[in-house]
């Protein structure tokens, strides 16, 4: 009989109810604060919000191939037959490489191993993997739980807006003119996951224009899939989201919709700690 776990990279755990998984294992990333190394679990959103507000030298890194060769060997001696590794984008991280690594270096073992890197990261995996673990505990077979994942990540969508441009120049998104000039100016600007990759899609004047913009993409999801799983993001803005909120529920009553005011470290990093936008899957 199938034993199926799921393996999932830190910067996923934006929903608490995936720590209520038992079959639920995390490799995590790590943040370098002024050279001290921290794992994401050690690491609080009041700590993050200090550390970014400050002039610290914070860098980012993926987890090592051992770290998933412990966590395979763990998942092997619980006694599962099959595991299922999702890590985010391969284009915004090497963490998915270092999985793929750890399966060639993992002896003596008959673990069946899945590994996938969909073209999403954080809220939007978070948002996937959710619907995914409640397959597994609705007792989906392996190869089932393979073909539900391909259905849920074919066209995932994150998209938000930052309060702050300067996170965005720190990680090499914009120039230091770009950024200086926008925060003088009051650019908001409008990030997408595209194809993977973080990208800088819209520069807007107000709240409204974004609200207008994620709008337009859950009207988008709500016509073309008969399931749509809507994960409302707000760091330190909960007016906007509520904006949102109200606009699902006004007109997309079945539309499942999960809140979300936390960020892992490794995005607080390159993000910062303010903005509101949505996470999507449509099936």
């Amino acid at each position: 009989m199938e034993k199926i776990g799921l393996l999932i990279d830190s910067t996923t755990l934006t929903r608490k109810e995936l720590n209520d998984f038992n079959f639920i294992k995390t490799a995590y990333l790590k943040v370098i604060i002024d050279n001290k190394e921290y794992l994401e679990s050690e690491l609080s959103s009041e700590e993050m919000e200090k550390y970014v507000s400050g002039s610290h030298k914070m860098l980012t890194s993926q987890p090592a191939p051992q770290s998933f060769v412990d966590l395979y060997q763990e998942f092997d001696k619980e006694g599962y037959t099959h595991v299922m590794v999702v890590c985010l984008s391969e284009k915004i991280s090497g963490t998915y490489q270092s999985a793929l690594i750890a399966k060639t270096m993992l002896e003596d073992s008959n673990l069946e191993i899945s590994i996938h890197s969909p073209k999403t990261a954080s809220f939007g995996l978070a948002n996937g993997i959710s619907l995914i673990a409640k397959r597994i505990v609705d007792g989906a077979s392996f190869k089932e739980v393979i073909d539900f994942y391909y259905e849920v990540f074919k066209e995932p969508l994150v998209t938000f807006t930052l309060g702050d441009l300067m996170h965005l120049f720190k990680g090499g998104r914009l120039s230091r003119v770009q950024a200086l000039l926008g925060t003088v100016l009051r650019i908001k600007p409008i990030i997408e996951m595209i194809d993977g990759k973080l990208e800088l899609v819209k520069k807007t004047r107000t709240n409204n224009a974004c609200l207008d913009f994620f709008i337009e993409k859950i009207d988008y999801y709500a016509n073309k899939y008969n399931n749509v799983a809507i994960d409302i993001i707000h760091l330190n803005n909960e007016e906007w989201a509520g904006k949102i909120d109200q606009y699902v529920k006004d007109n997309y009553p079945k539309m499942q919709i999960n809140h979300t005011n936390y960020v892992s470290p490794v995005f607080y990093v390159h993000l910062g700690n303010k903005g509101f936008g949505i996470a999507i899957v449509g099936y």
